[in-house]
């Protein structure tokens, strides 16, 4: 813990999409350094797994889910946020960017309504002193081949909303401009209603990159870019991870993300700013695939893509550094060792 806290230890934190691979890792980080933790979900009955390996490590009584299936609705964190006194709100409508028929529109709307929606409520709650809301690289820029590029966190990612509103339903890479839109356009929400409302607890964003690792949930599924990752590693061509590496932004271990997060939600020096999560600078598709062959050489890897060379992309990450040296005490995790991590376990099913 540090001097600059504003809660402690024993606090409610609410988490929401507390099951997702970054959600369960905040979770684990919040948990292990005293707090209790109140996870939204939209399933209770499939987090039971994730509850009895937190009650293994941990004890009993450190973490309770409550359900809510529609978080768009007025209110709808209202009994969930009660006796608390910071909120992680990482949950995202997958629904309105992934659906056959989805719209700009409607993807902008759904996460616009969550998240304002979450804060608007939590004024109504005398106890809470801090809100961290994940946003996204993707609502500052997208990589693309020969750009390289000075990324700065006064940036908006203004191309994407219009690439998302002009390419055709059937544009191969419409899902990736609709989810940009959505971010980039909910954010701006966000810090519009907090330099317009001056909420009386603070209010941080974190911007992840492409987030990798082993999940923390023991429950089976799908954990989004980690599960991802493993399809690319049993050669599968088609995963959506090929085009999130083509080319790639930079990379966070998961558990780097979450304290960053956690880092955000206790620090006093970080309210009222967005705040990289970026480990280690982004590399060519065929050097994930390198480190593969290396670390696994009898393991059959898909073979290098002809793909151009990865741009480089410069930004300044040193607030969100400190928050790490501060609440873990030590740098960003290689990428060497989260690529083999996220693997590992996979390739012994």
């Amino acid at each position: 813990m540090s001097t600059n806290d504003r809660l402690q230890k024993g606090d409610t934190i609410l988490v929401t999409g507390a099951t997702g691979l970054l959600g369960a890792s905040t979770v684990d980080a919040l948990i292990s350094r005293g707090f209790k933790v109140r996870g939204v979900t939209r399933d209770v009955a499939k987090t039971q797994p994730l509850k009895d390996k937190i009650e293994v490590l941990y004890g009993p009584g450190k973490i309770e889910f409550v359900q809510i299936e529609d978080a768009t609705k007025p209110d709808a964190y209202l009994a969930a946020l009660q006796g608390t006194t910071g909120l992680i709100h990482l949950a995202v409508d997958l629904g309105s960017v992934f659906a056959p028929d989805a719209s700009v529109d409607s993807a902008v709307r759904s996460a616009t309504d969550m998240t304002l929606g979450l804060l608007k409520t939590a004024t109504k709650i005398p106890t809470i002193k801090a809100a961290v809301v994940t946003s996204s690289n993707v609502s500052i820029y997208n990589p693309e081949y020969g750009k390289d590029l000075d990324v700065s966190l006064k940036d908006y990612n203004e191309k994407s909303v219009e690439n998302a509103l002009a390419v055709p339903k059937d544009h191969p890479f419409r899902t990736g401009y609709i989810y940009s839109a959505a971010k980039t356009r909910s954010e701006q929400a966000l810090w519009k209603w907090f330099s317009e409302t001056k909420p009386r607890f603070s209010v941080n964003t974190v911007l992840p990159h492409m987030t990798i690792g082993q999940p923390f949930n023991p429950a089976e599924g799908v954990y989004s870019t980690s599960t991802w990752l493993n399809e690319l590693f049993d050669g599968k061509l088609d995963s959506p991870i090929v085009g999130f590496l083509a080319p790639g932004s930079w990379f966070v271990d998961v558990r780097d993300c979450a304290i960053v997060h956690v880092g955000a939600l206790l620090d006093t020096s970080t309210d009222g700013h967005r705040l990289w999560a970026a480990g280690q600078p982004p590399v060519h598709v065929n050097e994930v695939l390198k480190i593969w062959r290396e670390a696994f050489p009898n393991h059959e890897l898909p073979p290098d893509f002809d793909l151009p060379a990865q741009p480089k992309q410069n930004l300044d990450r040193e607030a969100s550094t400190q928050l790490l040296q501060r609440y873990a005490g030590r740098s960003w995790t290689p990428l060497k060792e989260t690529l083999i991590d996220n693997v590992k376990n996979h390739i012994k099913a």
